[in-house]
């Protein structure tokens, strides 16, 4: 990032994104982050997204998840971003990126309908193969500013019940999921993903809830940020929201920590 770039996505002179609860503090952001996208995560079980699977509909997902917290919430980031060296792909790019992939999707055999009725008739391992290269397009298009790995599984569930799957993502660890992203971005393929996906389709690991920390684990590695070809003027605050207050009573350190921010 060059000294004169100004990230439009986050509050001036700080690291912190401008969010709608103009929560300057970044520990307390995430604390109410994970709050807020942990609620509308089980909201998105009940009450779930229709129509196409698009762009439309990721970006949807991704609204859905962070409405209550950012105001860009699923709009596709307009400045570019790395993180360790890895670069993701270009801003100005990415709904060309997206239009390749999702008429990839169509193609395979993870949509019924989609190449004729196919529900709760694809293979374990064809749904490991395929669903383990949707997620190195999508983890390598990184659409959003922040939450694209939330974003990411919670598209994939949404494609896996067209089969009549559940994926229990806490069945893997932090750290071999963290690696998996690592080794598929730098190989430029989905093979480091199929271990994680294998162990996603199997039942949940005893003791653990549906939706437990694990589904939101991210990485400490900080987000490089510089500017795009163009972008339009970041938005403004909105207004300070607190839609769920008792979610906020509930915070802990524990709850804190647990969650990581990902950046």
């Amino acid at each position: 990032m060059t000294d004169s770039f100004v990230d439009p996505y986050t509050y001036p002179n700080s690291t912190t994104l401008r969010n709608l609860l103009n929560e300057h503090d970044p520990e307390r952001l995430l604390a109410a982050e994970y709050e807020f996208t942990l609620y509308r995560r089980r909201e998105l079980l009940t009450h779930p997204i229709k129509g196409d699977f698009g762009l439309k509909r990721l970006r949807e997902t991704h609204s859905r998840l962070f409405q209550d917290v950012y105001p860009w919430a699923g709009a596709i980031r307009t400045v570019n971003i790395s993180k360790g060296g890895s670069h993701f792909h270009t801003a100005s790019l990415i709904g060309v990126a997206a239009e390749d992939t999702f008429a990839w999707l169509k193609k395979t055999d993870l949509l019924p309908g989609s190449r004729g009725p196919r529900k709760n008739t694809l293979d374990d391992q064809s749904f490991v193969e395929q669903s383990s290269d949707l997620l190195e397009r999508l983890n390598y298009i990184h659409p959003f500013r922040e939450g694209n790995g939330r974003t990411q599984r919670a598209f994939l569930d949404q494609v896996a019940a067209q089969s009549g799957r559940t994926l229990a993502w806490r069945n893997v660890s932090r750290i071999d999921h963290l690696r998996a992203s690592i080794d598929a971005f730098n190989q430029a393929n989905s093979g480091p993903f199929h271990a994680v996906m294998l162990q996603v389709i199997q039942p949940p690991l005893d003791g653990l809830s549906l939706l437990d920390d694990e589904l939101y684990e991210v990485s400490n590695a900080s987000l490089t940020v510089s500017p795009a070809d163009a972008h339009p003027a970041s938005p403004g605050l909105a207004e300070r929201m607190r839609k769920f207050p008792e979610l906020f009573a509930s915070n802990t350190d524990e709850t804190q920590s647990s969650a990581e921010p990902e950046r």
